[in-house]
């Protein structure tokens, strides 16, 4: 057990760009991957890093992510000695940065009695080792310590990031946000290390320093006030920001040699909530390739590089092509998707024909019949 570190989560940032699969739940309970949920990634970090106080912020439509987490049994982290905690908004404050959600839940910084705050928002996919991040931290006696990866921003799926000029001994010089800089840079992962009586130091005078955001007050411009280092995540890593990026890094699970970078990594296990469900049915006429498919599946049509979640079922003569379908979906017979994302319990009906494109997959909401 870790116990100088607590772990804090952010379960709301960027949900706005997502739109329909945000739309009843908050970001970090959006279902990814066939069976997990995006909070079920840093839950398990830190889970795994022996950090067993969590706290989840949350702001709006928590309840699937309350759900989900329950008393954190599956991330062992129902305990009477910290444990996890929903941490939801009061009746007359709704926190619109990283920053304002700190502010509203100080007092449970205070209250602990950790040495170091290990901030993660709630909707990164990776498999991070935050016990050696640590040891990295104290090691060079920083006040913060910003985990980065390296990243060509060529591809523009980076933007709004902050990029970091790091030295040799891994000593942040300069932080900008990356529409500033092209081709591999250090790109922040949005992950950050902190003392805690230094953040709560920052966050009782923050109107005195004029700290009003996360990433610019403090990480930018705190570049020339405080001892800030870097430590590279050299592993597999997403931040789920659009809906066209979710599609993109749920595809990328369908090759093998990225999935084993998120998934087996000296075993360090991802958790999720456990569902009891029959084995997946393939009937004499279904054809599978390329695809991930859950438990509880019934599959008679034909499934090409695509993921279904828990419960699908696919009629004969179906075409279900590049589509992500979530739980209890069911398909028509005769029907084609292509690029096509389905909510929970979407019904698409017999010979429908629906397409998208991998920068603009079809969405489907919730329970709704096509």
């Amino acid at each position: 057990m870790n116990n100088k570190a607590m772990g804090v989560i952010f379960s709301n940032i960027n949900e706005k760009q997502i739109g329909t699969l945000t739309a009843g739940r908050t970001l970090a309970s959006v279902p990814f991957g066939g069976r997990y949920r995006l909070i079920d990634f840093n839950l398990s970090n830190m889970a795994n890093s022996g950090i067993y106080n969590v706290g989840v912020i949350t702001r709006s439509n928590y309840q699937s992510l309350m759900q989900h987490v329950g008393s954190g049994k599956s991330w062992d982290l129902s305990r009477k000695i910290g444990g996890l905690r929903i941490l939801p908004p009061s009746i007359d404050k709704v926190y619109n940065t990283r920053w304002e959600a700190l502010k509203y839940s100080v007092s449970f910084i205070k209250n602990s009695d950790e040495r170091y705050v290990v901030l993660a928002d709630g909707d990164c996919v990776c498999n991070f080792d935050f016990s050696k991040a640590l040891a990295f931290h104290e090691d060079r006696m920083s006040d913060i310590t910003v985990i980065y990866r390296k990243k060509d921003l060529g591809d523009g799926n980076e933007k709004n990031k902050i990029c970091f000029t790091i030295d040799d001994d891994g000593l942040v010089t300069d932080a900008a946000k990356s529409d500033k800089f092209k081709g591999e840079q250090n790109v922040g992962t949005y992950m950050y290390i902190m003392g805690r009586e230094f953040l709560c130091s920052l966050l009782d005078n923050s109107e005195e320093l004029n700290i009003w955001n996360l990433d610019r007050d403090v990480i930018c411009r705190g570049v020339r006030d405080y001892r800030i280092y870097g430590y590279e995540h050299t592993g597999y890593f997403a931040s789920i920001d659009s809906v066209a990026n979710y599609y993109h890094h749920s595809m990328e699970l369908l090759d093998r040699n990225k999935c084993a970078m998120l998934f087996d990594n000296d075993g360090a296990n991802i958790y999720t909530k456990v569902r009891d469900s029959a084995p997946c049915r393939f009937a004499a006429s279904s054809s599978v390739k390329n695809s991930i498919i859950a438990d509880g599946c019934v599959i008679k049509g034909r499934v090409e590089n695509s993921i279904l979640f828990r419960g699908v079922k696919v009629a004969e003569d179906a075409v279900v092509k590049n589509s992500i379908l979530f739980q209890d979906t069911e398909v028509g017979e005769g029907t084609f998707l292509n690029c096509v994302i389905t909510d929970k319990n979407a019904h698409i009906l017999e010979s429908r024909m629906l397409s998208g494109h991998p920068t603009n997959p079809y969405v489907i909401g919730k329970n709704s019949v096509i």
